[in-house]
């Protein structure tokens, strides 16, 4: 329904109106709501469209990944004797009320579904966004100081005078699921190295309250179709978002460096090996670092496959979401987890326990994780081992570390008797 109806109601005896200028003034009032309602129908008709592109072409990356999952599942699967983290579901804070497993609300880490990872307690009246501001009165806006640029430098059909279809870079940090930013290349050529920039974002720090940064999010677009081969950070003054500032990766101490199992949870662009630890087909992804003012970031992205679209190839690739925040802590939490054991099997004994931790160096691991099994014997909870089990709990617990990073857990490995 219209938001304003230029046709009036009037109240007419008999026949109706009579009087030719009444008559002419109804016809103008028609004539003109049928104009807004036309126009209405072609927005929400492109809007519509825009989201069946969207939906398409995430669906067709979204697909091709799930394949590539399948054969990863039945790997995992082969191992016997090991169980780990395979759903939010197994997180278990109220399976013991009371007692001295027992949780505060206060004390429980933090759990994000989106990213899948799991760390210490934020303090939500402490932390920010760098880049996302709302009013109570126009909700969401784009600050004008939000400052973007793209460099297609690299190699590809991304190239100086190609034919570019696009949105507002603007649209990856609006909290709406009708908006993204997408950069669509259409080109008669390929090229073995797709499509492929640099898009810089700088980090306004004279509007946030905080120098300080630790944590910086993406959601590729399309979803499972999109590398990141890089994410570095510049701390100069007034940088200029080129290749001329100094960039350094956020991964500047090689974190797991060459690590096949790390690829994806430590941010990309840093190992010893070049191209070791891009971010194949990459699905969200969030990292969590120590304290440092950032003045801006440049994330290098690659799409290496297209669609054919009116015999164009066509190659899309962009954000749905992105966000740079600083989030502040407490300085431990608790977690508990429940593991099951596989159908026929029960579990006699815990053998070893491995958290997936990579923002943590190996030699501090044990100042930021620690761990306990507890087992159910009748109606009590005990760290005594009754014998065979069909479940049993981790209860999971987080420190900071001295330089301020807050340990990130993306999965436990539990291996049993």
């Amino acid at each position: 329904m219209s938001e304003f109806i230029y046709t009036q109601k009037r109240t007419r005896q008999y026949n109706g109106p009579v009087d030719s200028a009444d008559h002419n003034e109804r016809i103008e009032e028609n004539y003109k709501d049928l104009v807004y309602l036309y126009n209405k129908y072609n927005v929400t008709d492109q809007k519509l469209s825009e989201a069946f592109q969207r939906v398409l072409k995430d669906h067709i990356f979204i697909n091709q990944y799930i394949k590539d999952m399948d054969d990863r599942i039945k790997a995992l699967e082969s191992n016997d004797d090991l169980i780990s983290i395979h759903s939010y579901s197994q997180i278990d804070n109220s399976a013991i009320p009371d007692g001295e497993f027992a949780m505060q609300g206060d004390e429980v880490l933090s759990y994000d579904p989106i990213y899948n990872i799991v760390t210490l307690p934020k303090i939500d009246g402490a932390s920010h966004s760098k880049l996302k501001f709302f009013t109570g009165t126009d909700g969401q806006i784009i600050p004008n100081f939000f400052e973007t640029k793209i460099s297609n430098t690299l190699p590809g059909v991304d190239v100086q005078g190609a034919i570019i279809d696009g949105t507002n870079v603007y649209n990856s940090i609006l909290d709406r699921s009708d908006k993204y930013w997408k950069r669509s290349i259409i080109t008669d050529t390929t090229s073995p190295y797709g499509a492929q920039m640099f898009l810089y974002v700088k980090v306004p720090l004279e509007y946030t309250g905080s120098k300080k940064t630790n944590f910086i999010k993406l959601n590729p677009f399309p979803l499972f179709g999109v590398d990141i081969l890089s994410i570095e950070y510049t701390t100069i003054t007034n940088p200029t978002m080129t290749e001329y500032d100094t960039w350094y990766p956020l991964n500047r101490d090689r974190l797991y460096d060459g690590n096949t199992d790390a690829v994806g949870k430590v941010p990309p662009g840093a190992w010893t090996t070049a191209g070791s630890d891009y971010i194949l087909n990459s699905g969200p992804i969030g990292f969590y670092f120590q304290d440092l003012e950032i003045t801006a970031f440049r994330i290098a992205m690659r799409q290496k496959n297209y669609l054919i679209e009116n015999n164009k190839k066509v190659y899309t690739y962009g954000l749905s979401d992105m966000d740079i925040r600083y989030d502040k802590f407490l300085p431990s939490g608790r977690m508990i987890f429940k593991f099951d054991a596989p159908e026929g099997d029960t579990i006699s004994s815990i053998t070893n326990v491995t958290p997936k931790i990579y923002n943590v160096s190996p030699s501090l691991l044990s100042q930021a994780f620690s761990y306990r099994v507890i087992y159910r014997d009748g109606s009590i909870y005990t760290l005594e081992n009754p014998g065979s089990s069909n479940s049993v709990w981790i209860e999971v617990t987080l420190n900071q570390l001295s330089d301020g990073t807050a340990p990130v857990l993306s999965d436990l490995v539990v291996n049993y008797n």
